[in-house]
């Protein structure tokens, strides 16, 4: 029997992370379900299928969150993944060309895809804390921009990167352990545990507790804003360049559902549309949860339409949890103020 200060420690865990710990849960139901339809899923291609279906949205979730939690959102997400789609499968072959090697070609063509990424994300702050307005309206201004600019760069979908470059982000390693999952892994030991344990990762969560008190405790509300935006198109543009490897290809238009979908992946994942509360892991569930779906409907020979009905309905089941939080939260704050 456990001591009871590791019964407390146990129940506070549990209550805390309850929803993301469910997401994890309906996520095991799914696997299950995909190694019941899936003749290879305990083949070494089962695990490599899986998580290139996943990565993409997973880290496109991580630039979500990061804006969900000090109270934000951020509606141009998508448009940001396809604009850095577009610029990476237009330029990479022909900076290979320029420099004369293919992997510092490669190298060269990431860090400007990353910069520009991290620029949009600080245009969508800077336009959101110095002009004092709702970042719904900003974003979802900004990501027409951004979308336009796509097009204008690549205006039908296509585009060239070379072959090692698809292969290093969608293979396998050691044979049985796909890239994509070291990846996710890389996302979530490397950049989430030390964001989330760091001072600005503590100021996110401060700042979508209560931005007041947050403010009062000393903590720089407009640089940790500014960051939060800035990490989100960074993280955006890491997704885009992902989709690239995927696809080997660049196309302006085919990543809207990325928006909604990290949305619906923050929020299936525990973290709260209010802010202050959730975290990365959760969302990863969320985005599994979100692809896989899609996968096990095409499995079952569900025509297309309804595939993108049932999507669409567990969106508002998503986006309707994040409202029933937010409502119990405010009813429990006023009887235990009343």
């Amino acid at each position: 029997m456990l001591p009871t200060s590791s019964r407390k420690r146990s129940g506070i865990f549990v209550k805390r992370n309850k929803e993301a710990m469910m997401a994890f849960l309906i996520l095991l139901i799914i696997l299950i379900l995909f190694a019941v339809n899936q003749n290879d899923f305990f083949t070494r291609f089962g695990p490599q299928s899986i998580f290139n279906q996943v990565i993409t949205l997973s880290v496109a979730s991580l630039a979500q969150t990061i804006v969900v939690l000090i109270g934000g959102i951020d509606l141009s997400i998508g448009a940001m993944i396809g604009l850095t789609n577009s610029i990476a499968a237009t330029i990479m072959d022909p900076v290979v060309t320029a420099v004369g090697n293919e992997w510092l070609g490669i190298i060269l063509t990431n860090l400007i895809v990353l910069a520009i990424g991290g620029m949009a994300g600080l245009i969508n702050g800077v336009i959101i804390v110095y002009g004092r307005l709702q970042p719904i309206i900003v974003t979802l201004a900004t990501a027409s921009i951004f979308g336009g600019i796509a097009l204008y760069i690549r205006p039908t979908s296509g585009g060239k990167v070379p072959e090692v470059y698809s292969s290093l982000l969608t293979g396998r390693v050691f044979t049985y352990i796909p890239i994509s999952a070291v990846v996710m892994a890389v996302f979530i030991v490397c950049i989430w545990v030390p964001l989330r344990r760091s001072r600005l990762g503590q100021s996110f969560y401060a700042i979508g507790g209560n931005e007041y008190s947050a403010f009062v405790s000393g903590i720089r509300i407009n640089r940790t804003k500014l960051w939060a935006y800035t990490l989100s198109g960074l993280f955006s543009a890491c997704a885009g360049l992902l989709l690239t490897a995927q696809t080997a290809s660049g196309d302006p238009l085919g990543s809207s559902l990325f928006t909604l979908n990290s949305i619906a992946a923050v929020v299936l994942g525990g973290t709260a549309l209010q802010g202050g509360k959730g975290g990365y892991l959760g969302a990863v569930a969320g985005a599994a949860i979100l692809s896989l779906i899609l996968g096990l409907l095409i499995f079952w020979g569900v025509p297309s339409f309804y595939q993108n009905a049932v999507q669409g309905l567990i969106l508002i089941l998503a986006l309707a949890i994040g409202i029933l939080q937010r409502t119990g939260a405010k009813a429990l704050l006023r009887l235990r103020t009343g």
